[in-house]
């Protein structure tokens, strides 16, 4: 039997599986391993509070390419929904905890039609560390000991964590030094009115500041960044034509961006909220990075990457909202500037900030690190990557930000030559297709890539969805 191994159980993974159950035409086993948090949820959907919300419209986010209005549909099965018109439900940014919901109930409600057709899926809870190849597949090594063979393997690992906050004077060991914000920092703070550093002021920095409100925080709230720049406030759509003239396979980045000047400029003459045009990009934006010249994809990430990210990942207006009046409050404080050097101060943590010519110390409690998922493949924490990229089966994709795949998410090894087994998709696919963390993009991989394992295993996919993937591009604004 076929047997098809999935490294990661959050949105990627489980999303695979369930269109590889839909998908194959024989018997099957699909095993994903899956260790860290519940299965499903990964780090965004695991959260249990709920003013962590999506930073998509709900009209957007259902996990099946071929079915967009899949996740409204389930909305509107749950009780705290009922009264919601579907027209406000469209455009409701729900908790992250129901979304996570949302996928854990559509995994296993796809596990069980699955064993129907002679596909069966497992859970492994432990951790891939190593990937080896066998005649006809490979041998995943686990943590805990144990191995299985595999007829294919798919790495879908999604974010890591941030590297290591490096500054002068800093001990990563101190007590009160949160190096994984995404780890139980909240039940080790235990004085509410100390205050807290947070290092980055984007998406991380700000699911921080809510779980430090939500608990009362009494504390003020100092967010370090070198550029200052909160994510903006989500707005509604608008008609707005194409103004790259159709010129996505083949622009430069001086050209995109003399485009983008004129057509900001007539934005703004028209009262039109120029993050539109970011929005109009969305459908083709990997056609674009990955037709500029590595010196283009350089020179947009040092000096464009920020204020991109600030407009592209947008937060809820009510996240927005309640961030503004903290602000005005003088609860939280952001902080442009660059971080110098640390010491301690008692059980406090004092870091310098050069903000201009000047420098500025600010003392916390709590120093938590938001800088946001690292991504450099070369100098990569997962033993998993390090021994893969040791036996030669990945190299870093031209950016270093992942690794490089084929057109058909194939891994390429030392030589350039596209795997028989080993696929990828994700966030590890960012340095290659810029835009691979969000669920429009990530649903359409999981769709591909159920397709293209499909095809090769059985020679089809089910009738009636291969049709389907020439509209899992498509994006509402």
């Amino acid at each position: 039997m076929n047997h098809i191994g999935i490294i990661g159980g959050g949105f990627s993974g489980i999303v695979t599986a369930v269109n590889l159950s839909r998908l194959s035409t024989g018997p099957l086993r699909i095993s994903i391993v899956n260790a860290g948090y519940p299965l499903g949820r990964g780090v965004a959907y695991s959260t249990r509070n709920s003013n962590h919300l999506l930073n998509v419209a709900a009209r957007n986010m259902s996990a099946l390419a071929d079915q967009p209005a899949h996740f409204l549909e389930w909305l509107l099965t749950r009780s705290e929904y009922y009264e919601e018109s579907v027209a406000r439900l469209r455009e409701k940014f729900v908790p992250r905890r129901v979304y996570g919901d949302y996928l854990h109930g559509l995994f296993y409600s796809q596990t069980c039609s699955a064993a129907e057709k002679g596909v069966s899926i497992e859970t492994i809870s432990a951790e891939a560390t190593d990937i080896v190849p066998k005649s006809g597949g490979a041998s995943v090594a686990l943590s805990n000991g144990q191995s299985f063979e595999a007829t294919r393997v798919v790495l879908a690992t999604g974010n890591p964590a941030p590297p290591n906050l490096k500054l002068q004077g800093l001990d990563p060991a101190h007590p009160k030094c949160f190096q994984n914000p995404w780890s139980d920092w909240q039940s080790k703070l235990k004085d509410l009115t100390e205050n807290v550093i947070l290092v980055g002021t984007g998406l991380t920095a700000i699911d921080a500041t809510i779980s430090l409100q939500d608990l009362g925080w009494k504390g003020k709230i100092f967010a370090i960044s070198r550029n200052g720049l909160l994510p903006l406030s989500h707005f509604k759509g608008m008609e707005y034509p194409e103004w790259l003239d159709g010129k996505a396979d083949k622009i430069t980045l001086r050209e995109a961006l003399r485009a983008f000047e004129r057509n900001y400029r007539n934005a703004e003459a028209q009262g039109v909220n120029p993050a539109i045009l970011v929005d109009k990009l969305r459908p083709i934006t990997q056609q674009i990075w990955q037709n500029f010249s590595l010196a283009d994809k350089k020179r947009f990430n040092r000096h464009f990457r920020t204020r991109w990210n600030v407009v592209r990942h947008r937060i809820a207006q009510s996240i927005h909202q309640q961030l503004l009046e903290s602000m005005s409050f003088h609860r939280l404080e952001i902080v442009k500037g660059r971080l110098t050097e640390a010491s301690e101060y008692g059980d406090q943590i004092v870091v310098t900030v050069k903000t201009g010519g000047s420098f500025r110390r600010i003392e916390g409690g709590a120093l938590i690190n938001c800088t946001g998922p690292s991504e450099s493949c070369s100098r990569s924490q997962s033993p998993l990557y390090a021994n893969l990229l040791s036996r030669g089966l990945v190299q870093p994709d031209e950016m270093d930000m992942g690794i490089k795949v084929s057109p058909e998410y194939a891994a390429m090894d030392k030589s350039g030559k596209s795997s028989g087994f080993l696929y990828a998709l994700g966030p590890v696919l960012k340095g290659s297709l810029w835009e691979s963390s969000a669920v429009p993009e990530l649903r359409s991989q999981a769709f591909r890539l159920a397709e293209i394992l499909a095809k090769q295993l059985y020679g089809k996919s089910s009738v009636g969805l291969a049709e389907a993937a020439e509209v899992v591009h498509e994006y509402e604004i």
